[in-house]
């Protein structure tokens, strides 16, 4: 008589806490944006965290396009590079930056992270993780603002 023996799958591989830049943007660590942002292991993967900061990344990145080519143009090798004022050893365009990286990758993990339920307090709570979200967004808006030198809000009176 022969059997089958199931065995189990192997552990998946652990992931790197680092996620390299181009070398012009600086690297990303996955515990730092955890600390920074408060997301425990057990709302998020390490996996999904990482996703989150790589299409932040991409979406800053995007945003800031124009401007880093006219940085290069003056000679910034990174971001680091770029003059500016300086809080606790990092310049202000560094700061702005990971905060924009930050807030971005949050926003995307409450929008594809809600609880979902049935009840009255479940959907309660997906309505305050949507709110979260857009303070996520906001925030990241006002970052890569501040980094171009241009005003926070818009405003007409008419």
């Amino acid at each position: 008589m022969t059997g089958f023996v199931a065995s189990p799958s192997p552990p998946p591989a652990p992931i790197a806490d680092a996620i390299a830049g181009d070398g012009w943007w600086p690297n990303l660590s996955i515990a730092a944006f955890r600390e920074a942002v408060r997301v425990p292991a057990s709302a998020a993967s390490d996996a999904r965290v990482r996703e989150a900061l790589i299409g932040a990344a991409l979406t800053v990145g995007d945003a800031l396009a124009a401007w880093r080519l006219s940085q290069e143009a003056n000679g910034a090798e990174s971001l680091a590079d770029v003059p500016g004022t300086t809080v606790g050893g990092e310049t202000r365009t560094l700061i702005l930056w990971r905060r924009a990286v930050y807030a971005t990758a949050a926003a995307d993990l409450v929008e594809t992270h809600g609880d979902i339920a049935a009840t009255d307090q479940g959907a309660k709570a997906n309505a305050e993780e949507r709110l979260h979200a857009g303070s996520q967004r906001r925030a990241a808006t006002v970052a890569i603002r501040d980094i171009l030198g241009r005003p926070r809000s818009r405003s007409a009176l008419l």
